[in-house]
């Protein structure tokens, strides 16, 4: 999950990628001061997202201006501190804090013991705050990891069964950015599902060789994948129809501000996560000259 909601830079206008840049430092400035400054680690882009959603759909216009960044003398634009914004830093707390939780200690190697021991003390405080702030989020999280063991204690062949618990999530996450409306509600529950498929079939992907050589439950093992090769080339597969799926859903969503950057990152940004559009040219460079 580590970034793969971002826009797609070839085809992203200028204008856009102001506001995604200025969307950005508001969430890093509202982590930075809510949360504290190590909380800024966390920050996986997944919570820009949030951000721009939760204010374009409900059509609330955020304010830039320039703010003195903290521990900093630099001044830079920004978005100020909206609604979404503050949902997308307590987003992006929760989620890197139950990231920590995915493995047990005694499957890391030392190095990732420490920095793991390290992390979860830092990040102590800024997770019991968020937590506070926003029970019914971190709620989510719990059930999400409680079906997450169930699956695994089942041994789980099936693709769509093991990915459910974090469609679910996802779908719960992305509905609670909708406006009132029932419809809207129920295409972002589905929208949200379809990212939290596609970031479980990828990430198990990646993880093949890893939980192969510790004996630990993978869906794509389990399957007779045991190629990491032949797992992200299934992974790929599934997720670009998922990734369709989540086209058609969204096609049917007002979305009253910023739409040209939704659109690019919610199509082809998705879509280049899975695979990527232009490998020759990759990566792409994110500053401007």
């Amino acid at each position: 999950m580590d970034g793969r909601m971002r826009p797609y830079l070839p085809e992203l206008t200028i204008r856009d990628y102001n506001i995604y840049q200025w969307y950005l430092r508001g969430v890093q400035y509202q982590l930075n001061t809510t949360y504290g400054l190590y909380s800024c680690s966390l920050l996986q882009h997944n919570g820009v997202l949030f951000a721009l959603l939760s204010d374009s759909l409900a059509g609330r216009e955020a304010t830039c201006k320039k703010v003195r960044l903290p521990w900093t003398l630099c001044w830079r634009p920004m978005m100020c501190q909206t609604q979404g914004i503050r949902l997308a830093a307590q987003v992006e707390v929760l989620l890197g804090w139950h990231k920590l939780q995915d493995r047990r200690c005694d499957e890391l190697p030392f190095k990732q013991r420490v920095k793991r021991t390290i992390d979860r003390i830092l990040l102590r405080r800024a997770y019991d705050k968020a937590r506070q702030e926003n029970p019914a989020l971190e709620r989510l999280f719990e059930q999400e990891q409680e079906q997450a063991i169930v699956q695994m204690n089942l041994n789980a062949k099936n693709y769509t069964e093991v990915a459910e618990p974090m469609s679910n999530i996802y779908g719960a996450l992305y509905s609670t950015l909708a406006t009132d409306e029932n419809s809207q509600r129920k295409s972002m529950r589905y929208i949200g599902s379809c990212i939290g498929r596609v970031f479980y079939l990828l990430d198990k992907a990646g993880r093949v060789a890893d939980d192969k050589r510790a004996e630990r439950y993978n869906v794509y093992l389990v399957n007779g994948v045991e190629d990491p090769g032949a797992a992200l080339e299934n992974a790929r597969r599934q997720s670009l129809a998922a990734a369709n799926d989540l086209v058609r859903a969204y096609g049917m969503l007002d979305v009253k501000l910023n739409k040209s950057l939704i659109d690019n990152i919610m199509i082809l940004g998705l879509r280049h996560a899975v695979e990527p559009l232009d490998p020759e040219n990759q990566p792409v460079r994110w500053e401007l000259p």
